[in-house]
């Protein structure tokens, strides 16, 4: 009889510290609340950035994870009154494809994750690969007060003559030619242009 005496006070005890324990860690689990989450913009090349804008409830501290479907994730704490809803990411996707970008609850610490979830669908696609220009191959350009004759552009070498309008002097810097050609003039100064140059024998 007196050791059950014994026994209740310590079990009464235990009890309510466990009761007070989950009744602390609870709000911890549950505070806040992400409610949506969107891409801007949904459609994008590799290489161009992207905003993921996560939106929610402030009740307090918990933790945000956001993945982005290609093995990148961000994990960030949510402080009420200060880290507050909406919470936007920035992030680049290096390679192409369809992914599925998900907002939802992350351990930081020690801090419990934030309820609820949300997802996205972002499309990315190949970035074209920029062409170099073919060496010789440079489209046919006069100076100002220079017009071209067409008759003269060669597409094999790059070569072509641009003829002076009433007036105009020759331009004291000259001209850009394409690889494979050289820039010249007339003796009159009417007339400029890019000359094929000889191929050594």
């Amino acid at each position: 009889m007196s050791n059950n005496k014994t026994r209740n006070p310590i079990l009464s005890k235990l009890a309510l510290a466990v009761t007070l324990a989950a009744s602390l860690a609870a709000p911890l689990a549950h505070a806040g609340n992400i409610a949506g989450i969107r891409i801007d913009p949904p459609n994008v090349m590799t290489g161009q950035q992207v905003q993921v804008t996560v939106d929610g409830q402030d009740e307090g501290n918990c933790g945000l994870r956001v993945e982005y479907g290609n093995g990148d994730v961000d994990v960030t704490r949510m402080s009420a009154g200060k880290d507050n809803f909406p919470r936007s990411f920035m992030h680049t996707f290096a390679g192409p494809g369809t992914f599925t970008v998900t907002a939802k609850g992350g351990r930081d610490g020690t801090t419990m994750g934030c309820s609820g979830e949300a997802k996205a669908t972002i499309v990315v696609s190949q970035a074209p690969t920029p062409v170099p220009p073919r060496a010789g191959r440079m489209a046919p350009a006069c100076p100002d007060g220079f017009a071209l004759n067409r008759n003269s552009v060669d597409r094999r070498t790059g070569a072509y003559t641009c003829a002076a309008l009433q007036g105009v002097e020759l331009p004291p810097a000259g001209m850009a030619c394409p690889q494979g050609t050289a820039y010249y003039t007339n003796i009159q100064g009417t007339m400029l242009g890019c000359k094929a140059l000889r191929r050594q024998q």
